[in-house]
């Protein structure tokens, strides 16, 4: 840093020179003792980065020396010096563009280095927003002074923008009319005096009425300035300078400070908005954001998230206040709080997790994660926080370890009181809230025995042991009694507590929930239970909890008591179910019992000598072993789950136990494994699991599983804009079944149904058995509700074919459907059932062996369509289809009659079927191909017929549908057909849909060139209803274009459609195609075609679709006229 000192006191300048020296060593100091040696050094090179003066100089003030260096735009920072008294001077200074000033008092040379590196820092930091343009608006009635401002501000301050005008008016018009909408300009300088409105005025206008913020800077003479500048600042005008011999310097630097104020304002603003914004986002964020800052040592918090209410209750002053966090933990993570700040300390990371107690006294589990900020030399400075609410984690893992550690005692045989106090200390720790006691019921006495309540006042314990099961007797009493879960909310209103009330109250107990336990054989083995002490109802999955627990506690019991039952018979070697296996120390087996063998699959001669472990399973490592024998030589037995391998090569599980038998010397002498397989058991959990989502008699999902699978199909359907349904199926005269040939063969026939049932519907279908004879049916992916109704029959025409039971009887049932569908019969599970139920009860009373939608209307609408189906398939095979024949006549002399072959459905002693009706049908159930062949055949050999009996008969036109025309094999079949009807190839003219031509329009050429080589005539039917592409239909290997009849209806007077013929036609020609005009109905229509050109027509002016012999005679009475 350079630096030129003007000063002409010589013992200030050596000062000055020491300090800089002292506190700034790399800097350069060059002093002038007056005015007019600092311009000369100024004007010399290098230039200094800074200039210090002082006002008061022998030749002049520092100011000129200022005004000189601003004039000549020199990059030099300016700091002016002052003495006691002289602080407007400065400020002067100020205004004319020093960067700085330092009063001669004090400590003022301690404090010069730093005050020099900031003026320069200031300095350039003012130069790179020079930079950037400022754009001024600059209002002066004087036209002379505007332009001296313009010259002044280009020749020293060129980023500064200044447009000029001469009245409030032309400001008004330049400046936007409210506030929010975009502005031109950065500042507006205005001149008070201005005409037509002053300056003040202005002011007032802008900033009030239009609400605008655009700094203002107002330019005042000198004379009876002090009062405009008071009513300037009270109407918001940002500074105001007067006009003074050499205040244009100053106007630079003031412009620029009231830009840089104004966007300090805007920043703030900002700020503000973006602090609301975040708080709004920390309201919404699951996790609590938290600071706390160091003090003495201490940790003490600063600053919290307000959305520590919703969390834990307290409010933001609450959770600051000393000692509030220590205050709320649980009493069992009293260990977090010991020691937490030093572990934060010496990782500068802590995560743990603890439980805290909410305002309103529950318990929530909360993961705190720290983080520790340090100053850059080291020193901590602040704690940032985390707190997430990890309480439905926390409890699934708590529960999760208290299953294993369960298994593990109870696989352990472990004392059943031991087993139980695990159990309820394990609930005790998910949810603090409750204290938990469990009782067993005694099977003889009918009385419940505490068995494990570690929470419970002993007096309270003593008062319930042996307390006998009824209705009424308590939560628990009752819940025995009854087989089934008792809530009582408050014990002092419940009349099941009456005589127990003040036993309650003296323990502090206000609410009890008893869940019963059972065995497999659904009897009661005792009673799993919560008290509060307070009253309440379950929240949340609290009850699901307590009967989680309820279950493990009942598993626990019945193995314990199995395990007894098994140490009691194992003196019975031989008939113990458990493989035993003695072997020497070596080891060598030396006998095993016929469980051993059961369970393994050796026979004794096939292990006796050998070592135990050729049965390992090679699952467990070395070390696994050694820990094994490192507890038998040390505490003389082992015991653990080990997986091993049968003779057959299977590997499985079992509880092995080894102990260590000691001769009368207490020498070890042998070793004793006893080993259970746990296979069944593990089946057995997994059946139970099975057993709670299917129907154990036909092994489908049963109702709570359909019910989740329906919710998947509606949101499936939802998302992607399908159909849905559900269908109940009732079998009908079900009871009969059973009451008539017994319960066992009713089942046999559900299960025969259900297999029937499953086979008919498709993979992703769901079927469930709901209970009794009833069946649920979930369908995905519906386009229709035809599909749904076309499903619902089907599986009617399963169910009613006969069933063979094993006992040889046949059985005959029906099947009664009801059908709701999704979303028109409801959007919701529940709304889609009870629809369901109501269409089944409407299908029974329309007297069963059908189906029935919701809406009576679908169902007629769909059974008709079914109907028209069926009979549709048979048509065919009955010979109900039939062609008929419309003559294609020339619009030239001589040219021979053609025909165009339709189908006609004529079923026997009925009306004819219309076109209309049934060929949508065939097209949709894919039987248009076998019509569609049909009728190619029948054509083909109807015009050979013709042309046999001499018929001047120009050949037979043949529809082909879509779906033919897509067929492989579509060439070969016609090659086929006119060598089996022996129909010259020129005789037959395919007739082709523009939808059919468009859709693959590579493969649909190839097509058409294969046909054309095999002679037969190509035609485009119904051509201008599709959307043909002119660029590829020039491509398309055809003969004929057919116009629609839609077309030709609107002839002659139709302009559209007049318009549209003649450019068909005309295009036809221009390619090379013939043209036919379908549904010629009147002379003046015929007229308009045969003066456009048009080939031919077909219509009723001419003929209808005739029978075959009808078309020969008309043909030959045309011929013979």
């Amino acid at each position: 840093m350079r630096v030129l000192y003007v000063e002409d006191s010589a013992a200030d300048a050596d000062l000055a020179r020491r300090a800089l020296v002292r506190a700034a060593p790399d800097a350069e100091l060059a002093v002038a003792p007056s005015l007019a040696e600092g311009l000369r050094y100024l004007g010399g090179a290098p230039v200094p980065d800074v200039l210090l003066v002082d006002l008061k100089l022998p030749d002049g003030s520092g100011l000129d020396l200022l005004a000189g260096v601003r004039a000549r735009s020199l990059p030099v920072a300016v700091v002016v010096l002052t003495g006691l008294g002289d602080e407007e001077a400065a400020v002067s200074a100020l205004k004319a563009g020093a960067d700085d000033y330092l009063v001669k008092r004090d400590d003022y040379l301690a404090r010069l280095p730093r005050l020099l590196a900031d003026a320069l820092a200031r300095f350039r930091a003012q130069q790179q927003r020079r930079g950037e343009p400022l754009r001024v608006l600059h209002a002066e009635r004087n036209a002379a002074d505007a332009d001296l401002m313009r010259r002044h501000l280009e020749a020293h301050a060129p980023h500064i923008r200044l447009e000029a005008v001469g009245s409030a008016g032309e400001v008004l018009e330049r400046l936007p009319a409210a506030s929010g909408q975009p502005c031109a300009y950065d500042v507006l300088l205005l001149d008070f005096r201005l005409p037509g409105m002053d300056g003040l005025e202005l002011a007032r206008t802008l900033r009030h009425e239009r609400g605008l913020d655009l700094p203002i800077v107002l330019t005042i003479a000198g004379h009876g300035s002090e009062e405009v500048v008071a009513q300037a600042v009270s109407l918001g005008v940002d500074d105001y300078l007067t006009k003074h011999e050499g205040y244009l310097y100053e106007i630079p630097a003031t412009l620029e400070k009231v830009q840089r104020q104004a966007a300090l304002v805007r920043e703030r603003a900002e700020l503000r908005t973006t602090a609301a914004r975040l708080s709004r986002l920390l309201m919404a964020s699951p996790s609590v954001l938290y600071s706390m800052k160091f003090d003495g040592g201490h940790a003490v918090p600063v600053w919290v998230s307000e959305n520590v209410v919703r969390l834990t209750g307290f409010s933001v002053e609450e959770a600051l206040a000393p000692g509030w966090w220590c205050g709320n933990l649980d009493p069992r993570g009293s260990g977090v709080a010991a020691d937490w700040l030093q572990r934060l300390l010496e990782t500068g990371t802590l995560r743990q997790e603890y439980c805290f107690r909410c305002k309103d006294g529950s318990p929530i589990w909360l993961l705190d994660e720290l983080h520790l900020l340090r100053a850059p030399d080291g020193r901590p400075l602040e704690i940032a926080g985390t707190w997430t609410d990890v309480t439905l984690r926390k409890q699934a893992e708590l529960l999760r370890v208290a299953r294993a550690d369960v298994l593990d005692q109870v696989v352990a045989a472990r004392p059943l009181h031991e087993i139980m106090e695990s159990i309820v200390r394990r609930l005790e720790s998910i949810a603090p809230q409750m204290r938990v006691s469990v009782l067993l019921l005694d099977g003889k006495t009918q009385c419940l025995d505490v068995v494990a309540a570690p929470s419970l006042p002993a007096f309270y314990n003593e008062a319930i042991q042996g307390l006998e099961i009824g209705d009424g007797r308590g939560s628990c009493g009752t819940a025995a009694w009854r087989g089934e879960t008792v809530v009582v909310e408050d014990v002092d209103t419940h009349p099941y507590w009456t005589s127990y009330r003040a036993l309650a109250r003296e323990a502090g107990l206000r609410a009890c929930w008893s869940v019963p336990f059972k065995d497999a054989g659904g009897r009661v083995l005792g009673t799993f239970a919560a008290y509060f002490g307070e009253p309440r109802g379950p929240q949340g999955a609290e009850l699901e909890l307590l009967q989680e627990f309820a279950r493990i506690a009942g598993l626990a019991v019945q193995r314990v008591r199995a395990e007894a039952a098994l140490r009691q018979s194992s003196a019975v070697f031989e008939s113990t179910r458990d493989g035993v296996v003695i072997t020497t120390l070596e080891p060598r087996i030396v006998a095993v019992n016929p469980a051993y063998t059961e369970i393994t699959g050796y026979t004794p001669d096939e292990v006796l000598g050998r070592d135990p472990n050729f049965v390992k399973s090679g699952r467990h490592g070395r070390q696994f072993y050694r820990e094994m024998w490192a507890s038998l030589n040390e505490l003389g037995y082992w015991q653990g789950e080990i997986w091993n391998r049968r003779k057959n090569g299977e590997v499985y599980p079992q509880w092995l136990t080894i102990s260590t038998v000691r001769d009368e010397g207490g020498q070890a002498s042998q070793y004793v494994g006893v080993m259970t397989d746990l296979t069944q058991l593990r089946r057995s959990e997994q059946q139970l699991e099975r057993l709670s989502h299917y129907d154990p008699l036909t092994n489908l999902p049963n109702r709570l599983l359909v019910q989740s699978r329906l919710e998947h199909a509606i949101e499936q359907a939802r998302r992607h804009h399908d159909g849905a349904a559900v269908l109940f199926l009732d079998l009908d005269r079900f009871k009969n079944v059973n009451d008539g040939l017994g319960h066992p063969a009713g089942d046999e026939l559900l299960r025969a149904v259900a297999g029937r049932l499953r086979g008919g519907l498709r993979d992703e279908d769901t079927l469930a058995r709901a209970g009794g004879d009833e069946f649920i049916v979930v369908l995905e992916d519906l386009q229709s509700p035809d599909e749904a109704a076309s499903v619902a029959q089907k599986l009617i025409n399963l169910v009613q074919q006969p069933f063979v039971l094993s006992g040889g009887q046949e059985v005959i049932v029906s099947a009664s459907i009801g059908v709701a569908l999704y979303p028109d019969d409801g959007e919701t599970v529940t709304e889609l059932n009870q629809h369901a139920d109501v269409a089944l009860y409407q299908a029974k009373e329309l007297g069963r062996n059908t189906f029935c939608f919701h809406s009576a209307a679908l169902t007629s609408r769909v059974n008709d369509h079914l109907q028209l189906e069926m009979r549709l398939h048979r048509a065919l095979e009955r010979g109900e289809l039939l062609l008929h024949y419309q003559p294609l006549v020339g619009l030239e002399p001589g040219q021979p009659i053609r025909a165009e072959a339709l189908l006609r459905w004529q079923p026997p002693d009925e009306a004819m079927v219309p076109p209309a009706r049934f060929i949508p049908l065939a097209e949709e159930t894919g039987l248009i191909v076998p019509i569609g062949d049909w009728v190619l055949r029948a054509a083909c050999r109807q015009a050979k017929a013709w042309l046999d009996a001499g018929l001047h008969f120009g050949g037979v036109s043949v529809n082909l549908s879509v779906r033919q025309f897509r067929q492989k094999d579509i060439v070969d079949e016609v090659a086929d057909v006119l060598a089996a009807t022996g129909l010259p190839a020129r005789y037959l003219e395919l007739e082709i849909t523009e939808s059919a031509l468009m859709e693959g329009v590579e493969r649909a050429v190839a097509t058409l060139d294969a046909l054309r080589r095999l002679g037969v005539s190509l035609a485009i039917d119904d051509f201008g209803t599709g959307y043909s592409s002119l660029a590829y239909l020039k491509r398309l290997p055809l003969d004929k274009l057919k116009i629609d009849q839609s077309f030709v209806r609107g002839l002659p007077d139709d302009g559209n459609d007049h318009a549209i013929v003649t450019a068909t036609i005309a295009m036809a020609r221009s390619l090379g195609f013939s043209t036919v005009a379908e549904g010629v109905e009147t002379e003046a229509q015929l007229e308009v075609l045969r003066k456009l050109g048009c080939s031919a027509y077909q219509g009723y002016l001419f003929s209808p679709p005739l029978a075959p012999d009808a078309f020969a005679r008309h043909a030959l009475l045309l011929v013979a006229g």
